[in-house]
């Protein structure tokens, strides 16, 4: 059976006030979706220039790339609904370089 390599971002813009409050959620997030068995890694990172915009990336490792994402990311963004702007993104990889 193939399996295909694809990530997930989920991208949040929040408030200044709530900036720490959503940094939590998403390493809380992601230290518990970790727990998958076909998720490979789940890692927040934080936009470089404006302290209020983070990003949740999966990635997996699965037969089949669901259309609209993983039903792991549909709880996180409903979840995440009320800290401030969403954006969710499925992509799937179709080569790499390496050194």
């Amino acid at each position: 059976m193939k399996v295909m390599k694809w990530l997930e971002e989920i991208r949040v813009r929040t408030q200044p006030r709530r900036e720490k409050e959503v940094m939590e959620l998403l390493l809380e997030t992601a230290a518990s979706v970790r727990r998958n068995g076909q998720l490979k890694s789940a890692r927040v990172y934080s936009h470089h220039s404006a302290p209020v915009g983070f990003t949740l990336v999966l990635s997996w490792d699965t037969p089949s790339v669901p259309v609209q994402g993983s039903e792991t990311a549909m709880l996180i963004l409903e979840g995440l609904k009320a800290f401030g702007l969403l954006d969710h993104t499925v992509l799937i990889e179709e080569g790499k370089c390496e050194r």
